[in-house]
C-alpha cells in the first residue's frame, strides 16, 4: 500500500462510523451479508488457521474465530498503523487469546505458515500489486488451502455503468482503491481452482480460490 493509503486507513481507523457508512453504501446495504459469505466460502474447520489481508479493525475476526474455535487460529495483517492499533484493540476487549493483528505487507508477509485458509475483504483492490499479495499468500497456504475475495469494482454494465464517473472518483479518493486492478485475474493466474461470481452490475465481486493437494 502506498503511504497516501496508509495515511487514509489510519485516518478511516479514527472515524469507523464513517467507514461503515461508506461500505454500506458500496454494498447497498448487504454488507455484512457479503461479509459473512465470504467467511462460509472458506469452510473453516475447528482448529484450523486463517489469515486475514488487510484485516483494518478486525470486522471480521469474530466470524472468523467462531469457526475455527479456540484451538484454531486467525491472523489478520494489515499496513496501516492505526488499522493495527484498532484491530488490537478488538482482540483485547474480547479476550482472544488466538487471534492476532501484525502490521505489515501482504505482498511480503512476514508471518509463519502454513496457514489452512485466507480471506481478503475489500482490501486486495486497495494494494498496488494484488498479483504479488496472493504469490505470497499462496506460499503460507498449506497443500488444498483456500482463499476466499470480496472486493468491489466500478459497474461493469448498464444502466450501471452510468454511474462511473461519479462513483470511481469518490471511492478512489475516499478507500485508495484502484479501479483498474483486475483482482479476478489476479486470482484466476494464481489458483489453480478460482470461481467468481458479480452482484448489482458486476460492481461486487465474490471470488474464492483452492491450491491443489
Amino acid at each position: 500500500m502506498s503511504t497516501r493509503g496508509q495515511r487514509l486507513y489510519d485516518w478511516w481507523s479514527r472515524h469507523t462510523g464513517a467507514q461503515r457508512f461508506l461500505y454500506g453504501l458500496a454494498f447497498f446495504g448487504r454488507e455484512g451479508t457479503f461479509r459473512r459469505r465470504g467467511v462460509e466460502a472458506l469452510a473453516l474447520d475447528p482448529g484450523e488457521r486463517v489469515l486475514e489481508l488487510g484485516c483494518g479493525p478486525g470486522t471480521n475476526f469474530e466470524a472468523l474465530r467462531e469457526r475455527v474455535g479456540p484451538e484454531g487460529t486467525v491472523v489478520g495483517v494489515d499496513y496501516s498503523t492505526g488499522m493495527v492499533a484498532s484491530a488490537r484493540e478488538t482482540i483485547s476487549e474480547a479476550g482472544w487469546g488466538n487471534v492476532h493483528a501484525v502490521r505489515a505487507d501482504a505482498a511480503t508477509l512476514p508471518v509463519a505458515g502454513p496457514f489452512d485458509a485466507a480471506y481478503a475483504a475489500m482490501s486486495l483492490s486497495a494494494m498496488p500489486d494484488p498479483e504479488a499479495v496472493l504469490d505470497a499468500t499462496r506460499s503460507v497456504l498449506a497443500p488444498g488451502g483456500r482463499v476466499a475475495v470480496l472486493d468491489a469494482r466500478p459497474f461493469q454494465s448498464l444502466p450501471w455503468r452510468a454511474l462511473n464517473p461519479v462513483i470511481v472518483p469518490l471511492f478512489r479518493a475516499s478507500t485508495n482503491w484502484i479501479s483498474e486492478s483486475d483482482v479476478t485475474a489476479a486470482l484466476e493466474r494464481t489458483f489453480p481452482t478460482a470461481s467468481v461470481d458479480d452482484y448489482y452490475g458486476g460492481s461486487i465481486v465474490a471470488a474464492t480460490g483452492r491450491l491443489g493437494e
